[in-house]
């Protein structure tokens, strides 16, 4: 897996899955191969699950990015709890308004049979949950007579980076992925209209609530489902159910946050706006969007996708009120809709805005993206469905969508692969910053935030019992010398050959400030095969940056069928790093192992 960290292997990627949609649409036209069609299928089907997983593997570390420290935590007294009532407060601790307390059983369970807490295995296993999402969208197709060739675009859609930050993150993996499919599973169970399921659906929908504090949304989903399907010996129970769930959520050992901002009714248009950009946020691309008087095309984009989603919506409800007796592909995929559409109306009641969600700036954490893309998927699902009886519009239908699916997918690698890169390479390092100067590379805005609570002890407490109790492995990358005698003890004879550039600009920062923003810039005389970093050493500090690759133009991608390029880079904003004039040197492991530093010749001035 490490080959994909240095060469994720995108053009060959692309390359299989175009050779393998042009094979798929020639068995309908040549006769000889037509018995291939069915294996073609599989292969279409599997490539972007397989190549999701190998990506994620070879960049994922087992290293807790921010929140994560809250969870451990969080294991570190259920392992300390002294009664039945402590523990409770521990497995359902308020985290803003969430509960994780699904996140914490997962953890608590890999900590009892292995000893340890492994943050890759923990993303692994919520980056699972979207089969599981996928496998419910197939039984919808699968119970409506639909041949499984229409969910061929499905996986493009659902296994892609447009989320990276939920695929990468360990709390964000282990919350959100869950979240979605104990929703669509609660709609599942509901819509088979049996007791089996609706003891399924309870369960899934419990779970849901202990996962996120959107999953509440799923009682109220399930209470308009049952209405619907005049179940009312079973709304009754439902009811109850909810009641008793929501009095354990709001009155054990829970504080009750006020929003001191504006409300959604103060600018209902804006408002309204921004709703449908996040239904439709699948398009929102990793690019920069400053908060600027200049419309984003990608964030327009995601507004009329989500309008488009919305319309997608009605014509299914109008579609459900009008059947005679709704089948239970209508139930789940109504209830997987009002889930997930739900989320994006709570997302913006509790962040209103009061202007063009288009103009940009931090709208949307990257995180939230995997809603936009479920919803998307879904959505097709009920157009196949509605169309199914016409059948050149279904196939136009299934046409379309495989070539936006399959575009999305393949933009999603090749603007986000980069990002993944980076944030492996300063996990890495976090262990460096945070045994020389009590703070992570990873978060902060200044150089010497205390990630996260900004305490003076309590996480270095938590760090120091996490590595004595084995729960975790912070400093497995750290074999760096400290950072007084860092170059004293790597420095060699030489000088760099290649070069080596420091660039600053002002640009919008955090809340919308204009700040200096510092982009060190390395080409290596030769092809650089493993990692390397940049050393800034003055008087006082010796920071270590990494070296991140940098992606090829798109023409010198097609054209090398290579994904990164022998230039090499790392930004950051001025406050992150601390005042002073540095010498930079660049620092990689020598033939023997052991780490060397060559001087560049070049100096920095922070200031």
């Amino acid at each position: 897996m490490k080959l994909f960290l240095e060469d994720p292997h995108l053009f060959e990627y692309y390359s299989v899955v175009v050779a393998l949609l042009l094979l798929f649409g020639a068995t309908f036209l040549i006769d000889k191969i037509e018995r291939w069609r069915q294996w073609i299928g599989v292969g279409l089907v599997a490539a972007p699950v397989v190549y999701f997983f190998i990506l994620l593997d070879a960049h994922l570390v087992n290293i807790p990015y921010t929140d994560d420290f809250n969870l451990l935590e969080t294991v570190q007294k259920l392992r300390n709890s002294g009664s039945f009532v402590e523990m409770l407060k521990a497995l359902f601790e308020q985290v803003n308004q969430h509960r994780f307390g699904f996140e914490r059983i997962v953890m608590l369970i890999m900590f009892v049979l292995t000893g340890t807490i492994n943050i890759k295995t923990q993303i692994i296993i919520g980056d699972l949950f979207m089969l599981g999402i996928g496998y419910l969208l197939y039984l919808s197709l699968k119970k409506e007579h639909i041949s499984w060739y229409w969910f061929i675009p499905v996986p493009y859609i659902l296994f892609n980076l447009v989320y990276f930050e939920n695929a990468y993150w360990g709390i964000a993996a282990l919350q959100n992925t869950p979240l979605i499919f104990f929703a669509m599973l609660t709609a599942y169970g509901l819509a088979r209209e049996d007791e089996k399921g609706f003891r399924i659906a309870l369960i899934a929908a419990l779970l849901t609530t202990f996962t996120s504090g959107s999953g509440l949304l799923a009682w109220i989903v399930g209470m308009m489902i049952l209405a619907f399907q005049k179940r009312f010996k079973g709304l009754l129970w439902w009811i109850a159910g909810s009641v008793a769930v929501l009095l354990f959520y709001f009155f054990f050992d829970y504080q009750f946050i006020s929003s001191q901002g504006e409300k959604v009714w103060d600018h209902p248009v804006f408002n309204v706006i921004f709703v449908l950009a996040f239904w439709g946020n699948a398009l929102f691309l990793d690019t920069r969007h400053p908060l600027v008087p200049v419309f984003h095309k990608d964030i327009i984009a995601c507004v009329v996708l989500g309008a488009g989603i919305a319309l997608v919506f009605v014509i299914w409800a109008v579609r459900i009120l009008m059947a005679r007796k709704p089948g239970r592909a209508d139930w789940f995929l109504l209830g997987a809709m009002m889930f997930i559409m739900g989320t994006g109306a709570m997302f913006v009641i509790s962040r209103p805005i009061n202007n063009y969600v288009m103009y940009g700036g931090t709208a949307f954490s990257r995180r939230y993206m995997i809603f936009g893309v479920v919803l998307a998927a879904v959505c097709y699902v009920c157009v196949v469905v509605v169309l199914k009886n016409f059948k050149p519009w279904k196939n136009l239908a299934a046409t379309a969508a495989m070539l936006f699916f399959v575009g999305l997918n393949f933009v999603s690698y090749f603007t986000s692969i980069a990002s993944i890169r980076k944030l492996h390479d300063e996990l890495v390092i976090d262990s460096y910053f945070w045994k020389n100067y009590k703070t992570f590379l990873t978060v902060g805005e200044l150089f010497k935030d205390i990630p996260f609570w900004n305490h003076p002890t309590r996480m270095r407490d938590l760090i120091i019992g996490l590595e004595s109790q084995g729960i975790t492995d912070f400093y497995q990358f750290y074999d760096m010398p400290a950072q007084e005698e860092l170059i004293s003890k790597t420095a060699v004879k030489g000088v760099f050959t290649g070069t080596f550039d420091a660039q600053f600009q002002y640009r919008n920062g955090d809340y919308n400030r204009y700040m200096k923003y510092f982009k060190f810039s390395v080409t290596p005389e030769n092809d650089q095969k493993v990692p390397f970093y940049i050393v800034l050493q003055s008087a006082r500090h010796s920071v270590v940056l990494p070296a991140v690759p940098v992606p090829n133009a798109v023409f010198d991608f097609l054209k090398k069928g290579s994904y990164y390029s022998n230039n090499y880079q790392y930004a950051l904003y001025k406050p992150k790093l601390p005042e002073g004039k540095y010498r930079a040197w660049i620092m990689s492991r020598g033939g023997s192992g052991q780490w060397e530093s060559l001087y560049t010749g070049k100096q920095v001035l922070f200031y």
